[in-house]
């Protein structure tokens, strides 16, 4: 009889290990449930928070009011940060297809949290019509260059320009360090070693392509000017 009540003891103290042990697992898979759910809220959260859409672009020095769209079925909103940049279009640069250039940084665009997408947009064309324009990151690497950028002539011809980083500058002095590091997954200048010239200097201004194209309407100088114009009373 006593070994028989040994016996029951330890069955009964397996049977305690197994439901403890059964609880700890569920204790730990709802706790990763749960995580998980609210990594997801989170997600939906942050995609369903308004972007703030573009309004203004600069051509040959004029600053433009641009619209974006329209939408075709399918096609997919393009956002940057905190910005809406309308439609998504094709994704390889096309000859026939003005440019869009953002410049990074820049005092155009400015949205309050998050100044590393603080950018200034330039357009190489200004069309009668919704265009598709192929869009470019031009992202500034030359500390000592402030300048603002209002037309395509001037950004090229910056670009071409170059310098040598100066010894003992960081990859973070770099003025649009953290918009690299945050859309382009460049966090060193070694890997910045391909936009480097024969030299060996790099670029003032990178122009580099984003992949993609945005479709945009413009308003032209004069259209805006008509639509501000007061209607006099007779």
């Amino acid at each position: 009889m006593r070994g028989g009540g040994k016996l029951r003891s330890v069955a009964s103290n397996r049977r305690l290990v197994c439901a403890a042990l059964c609880v700890s697992s569920l204790c730990a898979s709802l706790a990763v449930s749960a995580a998980a759910s609210s990594k997801a809220k989170a997600k939906a959260a942050a995609k369903s928070l308004p972007k703030v859409h573009l309004e203004d672009a600069y051509f040959g020095g004029d600053l433009l009011k641009v619209h974006s769209g329209p939408y075709n079925p399918g096609e997919r909103t393009l956002v940057v940060g905190p910005w809406n940049m309308g439609p998504r279009v094709s994704p390889k640069p096309n000859d026939k297809r003005p440019n869009l250039y953002l410049v990074i940084p820049g005092t155009l665009h400015q949205v309050h949290g998050e100044p590393w997408y603080n950018h200034t947009e330039i357009l190489s064309f200004n069309p009668d019509e919704p265009r598709e324009f192929d869009v470019y990151w031009a992202v500034v690497l030359d500390p000592s260059l402030t300048a603002e950028f209002t037309g395509e002539r001037e950004l090229l011809l910056a670009a071409q320009e170059t310098f040598s980083p100066a010894q003992g500058m960081t990859f973070e002095q770099i003025p649009s360090a953290k918009f690299l590091e945050s859309m382009l997954k460049i966090s060193s200048f070694e890997k910045l070693d391909k936009y480097r010239r024969a030299d060996g200097n790099l670029p003032r201004v990178a122009i580099i392509t984003a992949g993609f194209a945005v479709r945009l309407s413009v308003e032209r100088p004069e259209e805006q000017k008509t639509a501000e114009t007061p209607v006099a009373d007779h």
